[in-house]
């Protein structure tokens, strides 16, 4: 739910194909969705100190320079905290 105020318009139930230069990184997909804003943190520690979860293409990522190829799928998911 939190997620879906930096996904673009024609998003459909959380998911969006966004069109990213060669070369792009797990970085430059925070910044270009403005993630990193929203949290109002770096995009570093949207991972890092906000403990969110990534996934490219089925693998768990921890590195935020991570290239992504065509074809990637990002999943970005908060920490879940339970009490």
């Amino acid at each position: 739910e939190m997620l879906r105020a930096c996904l673009p318009p024609d998003a459909h139930r959380g998911q969006a194909e966004i069109t990213l230069p060669e070369g792009a990184t797990l970085t430059d997909l925070i910044v270009h969705l403005g993630i990193d804003t929203y949290l109002d943190c770096s995009p570093e520690d949207v991972i890092r100190e906000a403990g969110w979860q990534v996934s490219v293409s089925g693998h768990f990522e921890t590195d935020i320079r991570r290239v992504l190829r065509d074809g990637d799928t990002v999943l970005m998911m908060p920490h879940i905290s339970g009490g």
